[in-house]
């Protein structure tokens, strides 16, 4: 095959200087690949080989070190960066008149933190603001056509990026338009140039929504406290993180806000289909989310398996998502023989679909914050079987959080499983209190509320 370019090269004109990359796009469906595929050297290989040929033995490894790194990590303090010192005020940098606000990012995609970030956008749009927003992770961006982001200024970042070229980006948001204020999604590039930002614009204000504690790494969490001189407010959607910020952090309670995501996904559910019994003649167990390490299908297949086998009368399954651990998900489900049993829906299918057809949702995360499928499924009179992580235990009826350690996960969310197929009256008083859990739960100050106040007064 022989490719003409057809694009004109301003280099010099040696046998090498005057080369320049080309990219031909052979077609097909795009391919995301995990971490686990992109680990370099022997070293990389084996582990790459260990985790997708045993992935629940990998699995009881990575838990033992994720039990040992989150005991250091509560011991320890994170240190801060210095706060900014310029006095230079607004005045010193002329901006445009049309007003925007600058959102940070992780990327555009099916998840928690994504689709509050939307609902902000949209909210931002809707209270006359231009929406720029930034992402900064590899990514196809499947939401990128989502009407939320009609109207919005969308830039997809390719990292690493040359420190003048980022310069030039940021001075010529901040010079074009009215920068009223920035809020960050999960954005680690936004949030180490705020010092930058501060030095020459301190009146804006900047607002951080947390979602999750991520103890292997730190995570966004530890990013915001490293920045909590250059940050305004730290906007947190659980009393656990609520607590983690001011009781370990020592971070001023006054900057830091509990508005919870209980309401944003549950509109579309009906309301009056709360049920107690089967909602058929099979008991359906169901998985929604992300296929990545972090949700570990893999995890719920084997539980799956598990319950094909010991449950005390015939049930089935859905798995519903997508993500880059698609192509084991499916050779799972044929290796452990559940093409008869289970069904698999992408994320075209209404996640409400789902849990009209299940009788039980499980959550085998083996990190979160706080679930907003757990939302969904009470709204939708759905019992919850979770890993006992994040702030779950603040929704989950006590007896259905089960160990997040692989094993006993499966041992005890199968033991709990059959117990709601023998006993309809037991699995309604599960549901009553997770029920009631939730309502607390919504009780609490609403976090589209509390943002949709916050841009009016910025707007002002």
């Amino acid at each position: 095959m022989v490719v003409r370019s057809t694009v004109h090269t301003t280099a010099g004109s040696g046998s090498t200087e005057g080369l320049i990359d080309l990219a031909i796009d052979l077609g097909g469906e795009p391919e995301t690949a995990s971490a686990y595929h992109q680990l370099p050297g022997v070293l990389g290989k084996v582990r790459r080989s260990v985790r997708f040929l045993a992935p629940v033995q990998f699995d009881v490894l990575r838990q033992y070190r994720t039990d040992v790194t989150e005991r250091r990590y509560r011991s320890r303090e994170v240190p801060r960066k210095a706060p900014v010192r310029l006095t230079r005020g607004a005045s010193a940098t002329p901006h445009g008149t049309e007003p925007a606000i600058l959102f940070g990012v992780h990327w555009l995609e099916l998840g928690g933190a994504e689709r509050f970030a939307l609902e902000t956008i949209k909210l931002a749009r809707d209270a006359g603001f231009t929406p720029i927003v930034v992402t900064d992770r590899p990514s196809t961006h499947p939401w990128i056509t989502r009407s939320e982001l009609d109207g919005a200024v969308v830039v997809p970042l390719t990292l690493p990026t040359p420190p003048e070229q980022e310069s030039a980006f940021l001075n010529g948001v901040l010079s074009a338009y009215d920068v009223r204020g920035i809020h960050l999604h999960h954005s680690a590039w936004l949030a180490q140039r705020l010092p930058w930002i501060k030095s020459i614009r301190p009146d804006i204000p900047v607002v951080d929504s947390l979602h999750i504690l991520e103890w292997r790494t730190g995570g966004f969490v530890d990013i915001s406290v490293r920045m909590t001189n250059v940050i305004d407010t730290h906007h947190v959607i659980s009393p656990m993180l609520r607590d983690y910020l001011i009781g370990k952090q020592g971070i001023d309670p006054a900057r830091v806000k509990l508005a919870t995501l209980a309401n944003l996904t549950t509109g579309s559910i009906d309301h009056t289909t709360q049920v107690s019994e089967s909602h058929g003649d099979v008991f359906t167990v169901a998985f929604v989310g992300r296929f990545t390490q972090q949700k570990r299908p893999y995890l719920f297949l084997q539980l799956a398996a598990a319950l094909k086998d010991s449950a005390p009368e015939e049930v089935r399954f859905i798995v519903h998502g997508d993500g880059e651990l698609a192509g084991e998900v499916h050779g799972l489900v044929a290796r452990l023989g559940l093409l008869p049993v289970l069904e698999l829906r992408g994320p075209g299918q209404p996640v409400s679909q789902t849990l009209a057809d299940a009788d039980v949702l499980v959550i085998s995360s083996d990190n979160e914050g706080l679930t907003l499928t757990t939302f969904e499924a009470t709204a939708a009179g759905v019992p919850v079987v979770s890993t006992d992580v994040g702030s779950q235990a603040s929704l989950i009826a006590e007896d259905l959080l089960v160990p997040r350690h692989p094993y006993p996960f499966i041992s005890t969310a199968a033991e709990r499983i059959r117990t709601m197929i023998t006993s309809p009256e037991q699995r309604k008083v599960w549901l009553d209190e997770q029920a009631g859990k939730a309502a607390a739960f919504a009780a609490l100050p609403d976090a589209r509320t509390w943002v949709r106040d916050t841009y009016e007064g910025w707007l002002s």
